[in-house]
Formats: structure tokens, sequence, C-alpha cells
């Protein structure tokens, strides 16, 4: 290797660390996922509203709309609840990183629909049909909706958590919105393919949406906690299937992603002082080796 190439490449190489460290990028960031363990929906539907959801095989989030095509005349609105316990992605973590030697980097839920095509009907008077539209996901600072010792392997919630205990005078379950913190807005858009009972064998439109970077849901997952997510509609048109636990082979997951390093360090202000006045340099270095061949080490010392 010639003096210019071996200056070259030293240079290239400290731009790629200094802009590795100015933005934060992860070189290897490894990512592991986990089912829910507890998931339900509540619905304002009068036939529906004192009754526990978290068996029947999808949960929806809703705008107030009736479900013409089924016979409800009308309007309700559903929401869903989710949970998730990160206990074992950060004992993953730590077996590879070391405890206390990572930081979480992204956060993304994966949800399967077995009925995504708009305006057919999932089969099942409780759902509304599929229609496009938007969506919020927030976090909730409440986790006592559901018991994981009784919860069991469907993800089950309390059987006495519904939209009445939520939302009606004196409801059991009436704090359950207090702190909760906006995390994402999403469209739902709606899809082709309409399943049948069992995702085992079957896509069921799976979507991945990003939490984003709120850093109570940051911390939450670094700590190994319960990560509670409510999802709502956002306007006045979206209704958005998603599988239960109780759903074969269509189950909300979890996928987190983290690097080694307790957080992203920046890079120094002198190193970048140092890179603006190589930069140009190089640029030159560049014209006069295209011109006279290969430098010697007393033209490019300096860099």
């Amino acid at each position: 290797m010639n003096t210019w190439q071996n200056k070259h490449f030293r240079l290239t190489a400290l731009i790629a660390l200094a802009g590795f460290g100015q933005t934060g990028m992860a070189l290897a960031d490894t990512t592991l996922n986990i089912d829910a363990v507890a998931d339900t929906f509540i619905s304002s539907d009068p036939d529906y509203a004192n009754r526990d959801m978290s068996a029947f095989g999808a949960m929806q989030i809703s705008a107030d709309l009736p479900d013409y095509i089924q016979g409800i005349m009308s309007p309700r609105t559903l929401d869903l609840l989710v949970a998730y316990d990160t206990a074992t992605i950060k004992a993953g973590f730590d077996s590879q990183y070391g405890a206390g030697n990572w930081h979480v980097t992204d956060v993304q839920v994966k949800w399967y629909t077995n009925f995504d095509i708009l305006g057919v009907p999932a089969h099942n008077p409780q759902f509304n049909v599929p229609a496009a539209g938007d969506f919020n996901i927030s976090l909730l600072n409440d986790n006592n909706w559901f018991n994981a010792a009784t919860a069991g392997p469907l993800g089950l919630a309390n059987n006495d958590l519904n939209w009445n205990s939520v939302f009606g005078a004196g409801g059991k379950y009436g704090t359950l919105l207090n702190g909760i913190q906006n995390l994402t807005s999403d469209s739902y858009t709606g899809g082709d393919f309409n399943g049948t009972n069992n995702c085992s064998n079957d896509v069921c439109a799976p979507r991945f949406w990003d939490l984003g970077d709120n850093a109570d849901l940051l911390a939450r997952v670094a700590d190994g906690g319960v990560v509670s997510l409510f999802g709502t509609a956002a306007d006045a048109n979206v209704t958005y299937l998603v599988n239960q636990l109780t759903k074969p082979g269509g189950h909300p997951q979890i996928f987190v992603s983290a690097a080694a390093g307790v957080a992203a360090v920046p890079t120094p202000g002198g190193i970048w002082l140092f890179l603006s006045g190589c930069l140009p340099m190089l640029a030159g270095l560049r014209k006069q080796s295209a011109a006279y061949g290969s430098l010697t080490s007393t033209t490019n010392k300096f860099c």
C-alpha cells in the first residue's frame, strides 16, 4: 500500500469511527423478541361493556362506529390492551453484553391480523368491520389490569376488566389511564389476506409498529419491567383487528434491539475540528494523487 493509500485508509477509518460516535449508530445491534403475557380489548357496546374480552382470539382498535353488515346499528368504540414482560429480554442482553453494559436502541411490536381485507367483517359480531385509518399506541403506567400469576398461556386479563370498569362511574379500573403516554401514531391501510381460525400455517398479515424513543419506555425495557400498551383510534374511521394469544401462531410480539455501552457516546468536539481541517485537504490530495501518482509522506503528513 503506497503512502497516499495508507493515509487515505487511516483517515477514512477515523471518519467512520467519528461518524459512529456522533450519530450513536451501533455497529452490531442485537434483537430479541418475546410473546405478550396478557392481551384483551374493551368495548363500549352495551352487550359487551361488562364482559371480559381476553379470550376471543382477536382484539380490536376501532373508532366509534356501527357494524351494519353484521346487524350492529349503534356505534361502539373498541380499545386494545397488551402487555409484555421484558425480564427475559433484559437477561438475554445482560448475558451477551454484561449487566449495565448495554442500551436499548429500538422497540417495536409485531401484530398479526387474520381478517385484513377492508370492508370484510371478521364474522364475529363483537368486532367492527376492518377500515383504514389512524390509531395510537400508548404506554400505560398502570399494569394492574392483568395478573401475571393467573394470566396463563392464553394471557388472560382480570375477569372484571371491561369498558364499564374502566370508563364507568366509580369503576374499579378508573385510574387505569392515569399517566398514560402516547408512543406513536400510525396508519392502518388494510391488506389482501383473510384467514380462518389458525395462523400457524398462514401469514396472517404481520406488521411491525415502531414505538419510538420515549424515555420511560426505554427505561422500563432496560430494567426488564412490564410494558403495557393501550391501542386507541386516532380518527373517526379506523377499525384494526389484532390477533390475541388465543390465536395459534399469531401471537402479539415485542422486538427489542440493544447495543453495547450504557449510551451512545458523542464524538468530542476536538475530533470534529480536526476533521474539518483534514477533509478539505483530503479533497486536494485526491486531485494531486490523480495528477501525479502516489504522494510522499512529507506531502500528506498533516493527516
